[in-house]
């Protein structure tokens, strides 16, 4: 831990890259406030728990980690904080359950962070979780900052919530209704990350292409949606490359695709979650498109990107899903070739329409039956489509030493392939080509000649 004589803050974190970016915004916000970070728990007089409540493994994992922080509190005197959508679900719960933590802090509350740690530092327990879901008084946290640690990629939140109601999901119940960050800000954060030194940013939201930069126009005039802030961060900033996830593919919009065709700063990438390759499943889930619809989609990003990446996750097992329902699901792979997916057995999770309306009738066995047979699948894919990359030159935004291979770096293509390769220079922070001399399951190596 740097500058020992400082109040020190550990933050762990789990779940998606929306908790990640809610993490840093909750240290710079500390780091403002004369905090220093701290590596480990035990160094630690300020902890955070900012937890996940979207998959079981991960809510079953952070609430075994809180429970055992409690020695931190006797031998530290350390205050403890539940945040994230677990602290949206719970609430007063959570302190009930945890009697050593401080207080409970939902996602729409981090600007109020500092204040919390202080009235916890004066002995008060507090859970300030309720969505703020009003444009007008809801806030959006930059994750720049002069203070964090400089990197070659960021996450700039544009909006937050979601309006779906997918049967499996719980975010809209614990991340609220979508309220949009005004586009200007968004420029803003970008323009002051780029400054710092970063050349790509991911662009984040829970259903982030149905983005509105204006509240909806007339009849007759344009949205001003994803496609729309992709040009306007193109032609406004020097940002080398942009990303975005999680999409719903209802919005993948003509215009988002025509960016596609005509904006280089956009990845060769699309992360697009289909959830199923069954119409009946898809129905059942709730999410309002068709096995057709997609597939056409993926043809229109492919004609508007050549050799664009596509990744996507999907569930398994989902209530009443049979096996010829299944096999849908792999044909559909078969039929896209996806890049790389990210698949779960389905579990139940409380609150959520699937949880109330359907038994969980999919045996377990049969659950984790299928889950391999996706990977096994998934996997000859992903092997399929790097072999081919290999001959081809991929511009690599390096981003560390390999951990395991001295003397290696590795980084992310545009198409967001892990690259590893040997290099006597620090590369880290730029963009470097790579030949591809190899291929493996889920990267690639190559050759740099500086």
């Amino acid at each position: 831990m740097e500058n020992p004589g400082k109040k020190a803050v550990y933050i762990k974190t789990f779940g998606c890259q929306m908790n990640e970016r809610d993490s840093q915004a909750m240290e710079n916000r500390l780091l403002r406030e004369g905090y220093a970070v701290a590596v480990r728990q035990e160094d630690a007089d300020l902890i955070l728990f900012n937890t996940c409540t979207i998959r079981d493994k991960a809510y079953q994992k952070a609430m075994s980690d809180i429970g055992r922080s409690a020695v931190h509190k006797k031998t530290r005197g350390a205050k403890i904080g539940i945040c994230g959508c677990v602290a949206t679900q719970s609430k007063d719960a959570l302190l009930t359950r945890f009697r050593h933590v401080d207080f409970v802090l939902g996602p729409d509350h981090i600007a109020e962070l500092p204040m919390i740690v202080a009235e916890a530092s004066a002995g008060s327990r507090s859970a300030q979780a309720d969505h703020v879901d009003d444009p007008g008084k809801y806030v959006f946290i930059d994750g720049a900052s002069k203070e964090s640690i400089a990197t070659a990629s960021a996450f700039v939140t544009i909006m937050k919530g979601c309006n779906y109601a997918c049967s499996y999901c719980i975010v809209p119940s614990v991340r609220g209704k979508e309220v949009c960050r005004p586009a200007d800000d968004i420029l803003a954060e970008v323009k002051q990350l780029v400054e710092r030194g970063v050349k790509e940013v991911t662009l984040l939201g829970q259903n982030v292409a149905d983005y509105k930069a204006l509240p909806e126009m007339s009849e007759g005039q344009p949205r001003m949606k994803l496609g729309w802030l992709v040009r306007y961060l193109s032609s406004r900033s020097s940002i080398h490359r942009l990303r975005f996830t999680s999409p719903h593919p209802r919005d993948i919009d003509d215009d988002l695709i025509a960016a596609y065709r005509d904006e280089t700063v956009l990845c060769d990438h699309i992360h697009l979650p289909v959830q199923s390759g069954s119409n009946r499943v898809l129905k059942a889930m709730r999410r309002r498109y068709t096995r057709e619809r997609y597939l056409d989609l993926v043809d229109k990003l492919r004609t508007a990107r050549p050799g664009i990446a596509i990744t996507t996750d999907m569930i398994v097992g989902f209530p009443t899903e049979t096996e010829a329902e299944f096999e849908e699901s792999m044909d559909l792979i078969e039929r896209v070739q996806f890049d790389q997916i990210y698949a779960f057995a389905y579990s139940p999770r409380p609150g959520t329409h699937a949880a109330t309306i359907f038994a969980d009738d999919v045996p377990v066995t049969d659950k984790q039956r299928r889950l391999s047979a996706l990977f096994d699948l998934e996997r000859t894919c992903a092997r399929q489509k790097n072999e081919a990359c290999v001959g081809e030159t991929k511009h690599v935004l390096v981003t560390s030493i390999d951990p395991k291979k001295p003397g290696y770096y590795t980084g992310r293509s545009s198409d967001n392939r892990i690259v590893n390769f040997p290099s006597e220079i620090n590369c880290i922070g730029n963009i470097v080509p790579v030949h591809i001399t190899k291929a493996r399951g889920h990267s690639l190596t190559g050759e740099w000649k500086p």
